[in-house]
């Protein structure tokens, strides 16, 4: 064969074979560029790890899967972490919390101070746990409500009432007692009638043991600065089990817990506690309020959980694993 056409054929398969590297070339940059047009910014539907170390009560929570839900923007302002107080306003939800009456639920450990008296149904149904520990312990039911379920117009006397004692008392819509949540404790003695409650005695039991049935001693002295509250020692709290013992194990007030609860919020990390043979995870979702007055939260799919509004801002859910 000629040495001329072995040349062209050699040129021929040269320049195919340049033409196909050229090709696959193109290929693969157009599969990159379409890779990067069809990749989502932004966050993920489940939380990412944090760049930052996980402390003992500070977990990721990728092991859980989430789905959407729409909330109302209202919701923010009911549940039982909603924070009340002379700066936050509570807005009485358009679908109250259930009430239920003390006289016809309440168990034989403890009196009350009028028949009509209300309180919130699962706040009720754990002070009534609470209130047969206390029996069981010291064989005693010298303990009171004087103080429940608060309308607006009653706080309003009771706040005049104290001004004029040279007390400090919330203003009518200002006041825990509104939310149903809260009660205010006295001592029932047959011997020295009615009298205040003080953490001395048998009842520093409610002190000690008070976050067992979710309930917190709202405004402790140590923290008058962040609640604007001094000596009530008597008001005590519902806001669920794993939120009162991390308060109490804390030293924090609801204040301070709803301001450090942002720190966990979801996509990123969330707070564990675990207290009284349970474990529970808790994390906090920003309201954003948007035209169609919807709030896009995200909850957990395969476990049980709570969700309350704080009053402020957005929403804290309550994993049970």
């Amino acid at each position: 064969m000629p040495s001329r056409t072995i040349k062209k054929r050699k040129m021929r398969f040269d320049r195919l074979a340049a033409a196909v590297f050229l090709l696959a070339i193109i290929i693969f940059l157009l599969y990159l560029f379409i890779q990067l047009l069809t990749t989502p910014s932004g966050k993920t539907e489940k939380p990412v790890a944090s760049n930052e170390k996980p402390d003992s009560a500070v977990s990721t929570s990728t092991h859980l899967e989430f789905e959407k839900q729409f909330f109302k923007y209202e919701d923010i302002y009911s549940g039982y972490l909603i924070l009340v107080n002379d700066n936050h306003m509570y807005s009485v939800p358009s679908e109250q919390e259930s009430m239920a009456s003390i006289d016809e639920v309440k168990n034989d450990y403890y009196s009350i101070k009028n028949v009509n008296m209300l309180m919130d149904t699962l706040a009720l149904k754990n002070f009534n746990s609470m209130l047969s520990g206390f029996y069981q312990q010291y064989s005693d039911k010298s303990i009171m409500i004087t103080e429940a379920l608060v309308t607006a117009e009653r706080q309003n006397v009771i706040y005049n009432q104290a001004l004029e004692n040279s007390m400090h008392m919330s203003k009518g819509g200002y006041s825990e007692h509104q939310t149903g949540l809260a009660v205010d404790l006295a001592i029932c003695s047959e011997s020295d009638g009615i009298y205040k409650y003080s953490a001395t005695g048998n009842y520093t039991w409610f002190r000690d043991n008070c976050t067992q049935y979710g309930f917190i001693r709202r405004y402790p002295d140590s923290k008058t600065d962040k609640t604007g509250i001094i000596n009530h020692e008597e008001h005590f709290r519902y806001v669920g089990i794993p939120h009162a013992y991390y308060m109490a194990e804390n030293d924090l007030s609801l204040e301070e817990y709803l301001q450090e609860l942002k720190k966990y919020s979801y996509g990123s990390k969330t707070l564990n506690v675990s207290c009284y043979s349970n474990e529970y995870e808790i994390y906090y979702i920003r309201a954003k309020y948007d035209m169609t007055d919807n709030v896009d939260v995200y909850v957990p799919r395969n476990n049980k959980y709570t969700i309350s509004g704080n009053n402020i801002d957005g929403f804290i859910i309550t994993v049970e694993k």
